[in-house]
C-alpha cells in the first residue's frame, strides 16, 4: 500500500519500543515521521541467539532467513565450508527479508546479518562465553539438543552444516574447539534449513525448551 503524508505508521528502532507516528514528508529515498505516542515498551533484552549456517539455494535460503527472524534469532552468520554448494549470498535481499519478517511477527528488533566468512575464520575468533551447539550428524553418543539446553539461559549459537555434512577435516577442527558442543537433532537426517529451524524452536521460549 502506498503511503502518503498524513498517514499513520508504527515505528521501532530496537531501543525505544514501538511508536505510533504520522508521516510528515515522504520521498523516494527518505522521509520524516512525527512520533505521536508509544504503543509498546521495549522488551527486556533476552540473551543473544546466533545461527551459523551455509548459504543455500535461493528459495530455501529465503525460507530460512524469514523463519529465523520469526523464531527469535538475533544474529545470522553465513559461512563457507568445503561442501558449500552456493558460495554467495545476496546480503541486500536477506536484509530486507529480515526487516519484513520482524515487522510481520511484531518483534521490536531486527536480526543482524553478518558478512559471509570462511567457517574456520569465523570459529577461531568465536567467544568461549557463547557456546555453539553443533548439530553433529551420526553421533549417537551426543546428548540431544533438549538435554544440552536444559537449564541453560545464556547467549548461545547453533551451527548447521551444508548438504553432505562437514568433511572429516572440518569435523576434527570443530571437535577440538572449546566453544563447540556437539548435539543430536534426532535420528532423521534433516535438510539444512529444517535443522536450523528445529534448533531455533528450542529457544522460542527460553524458559521452556521444547
Amino acid at each position: 500500500m502506498r503511503r502518503e503524508p498524513g498517514d499513520l505508521v508504527r515505528l521501532f528502532n530496537g531501543r525505544d519500543g514501538e511508536w505510533l507516528g504520522e508521516i510528515e514528508a515522504l520521498g523516494k529515498k527518505d522521509g520524516r515521521v512525527l512520533p505521536l505516542e508509544q504503543v509498546k515498551v521495549q522488551p527486556v533484552k533476552a540473551p543473544e541467539v546466533h545461527l551459523i549456517f551455509t548459504p543455500l539455494q535461493k528459495n530455501r535460503l529465503d525460507f530460512l532467513v524469514e523463519k529465523a527472524a520469526e523464531l527469535g534469532a538475533t544474529a545470522l552468520h553465513p559461512v563457507l565450508t568445503a561442501r558449500t554448494e552456493h558460495r554467495k549470498i545476496n546480503e541486500e535481499r536477506a536484509g530486507l527479508q529480515l526487516i519484513e519478517a520482524s515487522e510481520q511477527c511484531e518483534r521490536l528488533d531486527i536480526p543482524v546479518l553478518h558478512p559471509l566468512e570462511d567457517l574456520k575464520a569465523k570459529m577461531v575468533k568465536w567467544s568461549v562465553d557463547t557456546p555453539v551447539f553443533w548439530g553433529a550428524e551420526r553421533r549417537p553418543e551426543t546428548p540431544t539438543l533438549a538435554q544440552a539446553l536444559s537449564g541453560y539461559e545464556g547467549a548461545l549459537a547453533f551451527l548447521i552444516g551444508p548438504a553432505g555434512g562437514f568433511t572429516p577435516e572440518e569435523f576434527d577442527f570443530l571437535s577440538g574447539l572449546q566453544c563447540v558442543r556437539p548435539v543430536s537433532l534426532g535420528e532423521r537426517l534433516l535438510r539444512a534449513e529444517t535443522a536450523g529451524l528445529a534448533c531455533l524452536s528450542h529457544v522460542l521460549d527460553r524458559g521452556n525448551p521444547l
